[in-house]
């Protein structure tokens, strides 16, 4: 089960955020919240059920946006043969799954736009799984050839689910830029 206690680093906007000739790793707190917490939260994600997956994937967003988000994905990054970054579209979840999760990201300042998530096979429950990480939140249910949750006072927009997968929508207005 994921530790939703050691997550406060997804979250802390820095003292140094936007601070000329400065960066993240000259504020102590938050080298406090990442070590060692982001390497421990990073690979539960990694080990997790699906369920545990989905859910924590819904919390992150639900009430606040999270800062640091890149961990999360679970695809695999590295070099292609020229030295140029790449994504190879692995999967590193042990279960195996999901396809690699998708990010659409803004092209001004990369900030999240969506996350959307395939399952390798259909998962009816997956309604169930967010709707109960969606208790406590107001929000709407369309159901038409996918299933729409509308969310109200989120970082939360909406998120669209059918038995193959799903995709979170950010709120636009909620998005927190990192400048590192």
């Amino acid at each position: 089960m994921i530790d939703k206690k050691i997550t406060e680093w997804l979250f802390y906007v820095g003292e140094n955020n936007r601070a000329i000739g400065k960066s993240s790793w000259d504020d102590p707190k938050w080298r406090d919240l990442h070590f060692p917490n982001e390497r421990l939260f990073c690979n539960q994600v990694l080990e997790s059920s699906l369920d545990d997956f989905v859910r924590t994937l819904v919390w992150i967003f639900k009430d606040r946006f999270p800062v640091e988000f890149e961990c999360l994905e679970t695809s695999m990054y590295g070099l292609d043969d020229e030295g140029v970054p790449s994504n190879e579209q692995v999967n590193r979840r042990k279960l195996q799954d999901i396809k690699p999760m998708i990010i659409e990201m803004d092209n001004d300042y990369w900030a999240i736009q969506s996350v959307k998530i395939e399952f390798k096979k259909q998962q009816p429950e997956v309604f169930s799984w967010i709707e109960s990480e969606l208790e406590g939140k107001v929000f709407s249910k369309q159901e038409k050839e996918l299933v729409t949750y509308n969310v109200m006072d989120s970082p939360i927009s909406h998120i669209e689910v059918t038995e193959e997968g799903f995709t979170v929508h950010i709120n636009q207005e909620r998005v927190i830029i990192n400048t590192y």
